[in-house]
């Protein structure tokens, strides 16, 4: 019992002894904090989708406002005034040309008539649809006022003129020139102040105005200061309001409104 004593003894120092050489030859470092980078994954969308998150959560992604579209080019076309007839025809209808006073004064004719009887198996020219010749904003859209009755004014800016009528008319720097539709048969189907397009009906012939017993297309042109509306016209009777007959004396007399033969307008003088 004694020798078995003695030799646990020897075996327990033994590995004692073994254990304290083995910490003294290998040096374990003491336990260090290691940060971990984020794991949290990097999701990719569609900008007009939207991604279920669960059955019940959603992650609504804005979508990317859409560009903007490109502009469309101005439009410097030059059209016929009348619905049925091209620019071609227009001479065979004159039924009174341009006819110009002196300056100042108010007499004769400042534009051109169309009309005609029994022209291309067609009795009358009345109800033909009246047209934009030009681009622009309506500066005028005057319901049965004398002299012209229902009657419209398109402006159009210098930046919509052809090269064309720059070769033809003479057109003061920065000015417009004004195109104006008279004696049609129904109220105008445009708006004071609307921009048009060249070829757009602005209402159809007619007989309203002032002493008209056939039905034709008065059209005028001249060239003036930008930007000038006019709410109504009138010629000089007892019903016109003051205002109404100064627009009609700066429109047709006061020469800041320059009138020229609506035909050089068109490209079809000779």
């Amino acid at each position: 019992m004694r020798k078995l004593i003695i030799v646990s003894l020897v075996v327990i120092l033994g590995v004692q002894s073994s254990c304290s050489r083995f910490e003294e030859e290998i040096d374990i470092p003491s336990p260090t904090t290691i940060t971990m980078p984020s794991l949290t994954p990097m999701i990719e969308l569609p900008l007009t989708a939207t991604a279920t998150q669960g059955p019940t959560d959603s992650l609504a992604v804005a979508s990317v406002p859409p560009a903007s579209p490109t502009p469309a080019p101005p439009d410097r076309g030059i059209c016929s005034p009348l619905a049925d007839h091209t620019l071609k025809q227009l001479p065979e209808i004159v039924s009174q040309p341009y006819d110009p006073p002196p300056p100042g004064r108010d007499e004769r004719h400042h534009g051109v008539d169309f009309a005609y009887y029994n022209h291309a198996g067609r009795a009358s020219i009345e109800g033909e649809g009246v047209q934009a010749i030009m681009a622009g904003r309506v500066a005028a859209a005057i319901h049965d006022r004398l002299p012209y009755g229902n009657m419209v004014i398109i402006e159009t800016p210098n930046e919509l003129l052809t090269d064309e009528i720059f070769e033809t008319v003479e057109i003061p720097a920065g000015h417009s020139i004004y195109h104006l539709y008279a004696h049609l048969g129904q109220t105008p189907l445009v708006e004071l102040g609307q921009q048009v397009k060249c070829g757009q009906v602005l209402g159809d012939v007619g007989k309203t105005g002032y002493f008209v017993p056939v039905a034709h297309l008065h059209l005028e042109t001249r060239s003036g200061p930008p930007g000038v509306i006019f709410e109504s016209m009138a010629f000089f009777d007892t019903l016109a309001t003051p205002e109404e007959q100064a627009a009609y004396t700066r429109w047709r007399i006061s020469g800041e409104f320059e009138h020229f033969d609506p035909m050089r307008s068109l490209n079809l003088l000779p």
